[in-house]
């Protein structure tokens, strides 16, 4: 009997129906593809000992200058940081989060949300729609060996380093102790002050009231204690604060560091079309009047409102809405230069994007889109179909997110069904190969590989996990929910019936890993009969009895560990005609 090869392309096709999608794959789960072979996924292993008490909705990983590994878990309440596996709450005063800061009066939010005449008050909530809000967010970006960040509920530029209690505001830092000795005063500061040599600022509330005033910094021996000049006898005074004398933008949207080493804010000082950097090595200098700094900023000859930014090989991607521009270093006297490069092409949701080797991959209102050279152009997708008719048009807005793997040339995308308020589903592009794969998995923020041998991701309950580390979901069996299933493949090629009796799998591993079903029709709309599941053999040989015209195949995991299927040939014998 002739054995018939099975030649199914790698990659995920879902058209409207398995007919639709003939010869190509049509459903799979935790599946991917190298090289043209068929691999599972693999599980992932729980880093949080207990849940946290905030929902993660952004992981950032870097390494200081000492190569300690550490992660900025920001949540909806709460920001975390982690170092080995002590967890710390270090989430800055009077944070303002998502809950007070998304409301707004009558015609806001959804139809019939509350009722005629309700204040712009948050004693009367509404749900958070991205429909007539900007959706919560949270950015983070190296400043050498500390950390930026600003979460757009809050606005305010953050700044943590490792070892401190807490993150706090960039040009305001509290003083625990004030010592004047010989006519100088040394100011000594909780967390990292960030003021520099020459700086002025703005010293109030400080118990002996000889020493506030605007002063100039004359000294700074650690980054908790400056010095400047002032007369009078030898004292020592407590509390206060000292600030920037001009004040670091509030309100702000986002952050981000170039390589320029400006630090940029979009959505600065709430001005939801204004980028703003600082003086050059300077994250505190905001003084956009001085002349002698370098610090700028440039409003988007848009209508439109800023939502994201992301660094691509030529400079930075900023998104509104609707628009993608292109920020560039141009040297002085302009610093910067920001120029429209697509419309239509705004994101999904803040964080659903995903950058790669200078590249990035976005999930857009209805498809999704590459930056790659300069340009923004629409990115072919086998599934977009099925997932934009999938998704849930409010808490996708909202919620969907991306991030590159670290380990596997992918970018991954999560996003929430119809009817979900969290991403439980996701899609996977191959920028290397070019296929698609989908599957389902809740998740909330995700963040690649690199720092940490995995990625990792963070759920709605609370736990972060390191993605693909072993092959069981945190020790929950996943076996049969890994799997790749065909849509239609006419066997002969023709009307005629089809009696397989063994199908092979080669050019892979451990196939008595796996197991097949086969699903067979006489007529295209005819009905369904399945056939298994039939359990592979060690040498890649499967017994079994099916018959039909066209037929669907699914390889199913029957134990969670690693395996791999090329090519598949069916043992066929030719039945008759219609």
């Amino acid at each position: 009997m002739p054995l018939v090869p099975i030649d199914v392309p790698p990659g995920v096709v879902r058209r409207a129906t398995p007919l639709q999608s003939a010869g190509r794959y049509w459903d799979s789960n935790l599946i991917r593809w190298r090289s043209g072979k068929l691999l599972p996924v693999g599980g992932w292993s729980r880093i949080t000992s207990s849940p946290l008490d905030t929902t993660p909705y952004a992981i950032f990983s870097w390494k200081t200058n000492s190569s300690v590994s550490l992660t900025l878990i920001g949540g909806d309440t709460k920001l975390f940081s982690l170092e080995g596996s002590v967890y710390t709450d270090i989430t800055p005063d009077d944070f303002v989060t998502p809950a007070a800061s998304q409301f707004g009066g009558y015609g806001a939010y959804e139809y019939g949300a509350l009722l005629y005449g309700d204040d712009t008050d948050p004693t009367y909530p509404r749900p958070p729609s991205a429909q007539f809000l900007l959706p919560f967010s949270w950015t983070m970006d190296t400043w050498g060996s500390d950390v930026l960040l600003v979460a757009s509920s809050d606005g305010r530029l953050l700044h943590f380093e490792e070892g401190e209690t807490k993150a706090h505001q960039v040009g305001v830092s509290d003083i625990t102790t004030a010592v004047r000795s010989s006519n100088v005063i040394t100011i000594t500061t909780p967390e990292h002050h960030g003021f520099a040599n020459g700086d002025s600022v703005v010293i109030a509330g400080v118990s002996v009231g000889s020493m506030n005033g605007t002063v100039t910094i004359t000294s700074v021996p650690t980054d908790t204690t400056f010095t400047y000049a002032n007369s009078g006898t030898d004292t020592t005074g407590t509390g206060g604060t000292a600030s920037t004398l001009i004040p670091c933008p509030t309100n702000n949207r986002g952050v981000f560091v170039t390589p320029e080493r400006y630090a940029v804010l979009f959505g600065a000082g709430g001005n939801t079309r204004r980028v703003a950097w600082s003086n050059q090595e300077d994250y505190t200098n905001w003084d956009f009047a001085n002349v002698t700094t370098t610090a700028g900023f440039l409003d988007l000859d848009t209508s439109d409102s800023i939502i994201m930014a992301a660094g691509v090989r030529e400079g930075t991607l900023i998104w509104t809405n609707n628009e993608a521009w292109i920020m560039r270093y141009i040297g002085l006297p302009f610093v910067y230069s920001i120029e429209r490069i697509g419309q239509g092409c705004g994101l999904m949701a803040p964080q659903s994007f995903a950058t790669f080797a200078g590249r990035c991959v976005w999930m857009g209102k209805e498809g999704f889109w590459i930056y790659d050279g300069g340009v923004a152009k629409p990115l072919p997708c086998d599934v977009g179909s099925y997932i934009f008719e999938s998704i849930d048009p409010n808490s996708g807005a909202l919620y969907s997110h991306g991030s590159d793997s670290g380990i596997f040339p992918e970018a991954w995308f999560w996003y929430p069904e119809l009817g979900e308020s969290t991403p439980n589903k996701y899609a996977i592009y191959n920028y290397a190969e070019g296929w698609w794969s989908i599957g389902e998995m809740e998740r909330t923020a995700s963040s690649p590989a690199g720092i940490y041998t995995y990625p990792i991701l963070g759920s709605s309950d609370g736990n972060l996990y390191f993605q693909e580390d072993g092959w069981t979901a945190a020790g929950v069996p996943i076996t049969t929910d890994r799997y790749a299933e065909t849509a239609s493949i006419n066997v002969l090629n023709g009307n005629r019936i089809a009696n397989i009796t063994q199908a092979i799998t080669d050019s892979g591993y451990s196939y008595d890993n796996t197991q097949l079903t086969l699903f067979s029709t006489f007529a295209p709309q005819g009905a369904e009969t399945s056939f298994g599941p039939y359990i592979s053999r060690s040498d890649g040989y499967t017994d079994m009895r099916a018959s039909g015209r066209d037929f669907r195949v699914k390889i199913e995991s029957t134990k969670d560990e690693e395996w791999s299927i090329g090519a598949i040939r069916l043992e066929v014998k030719p039945g008759g005609q219609r």
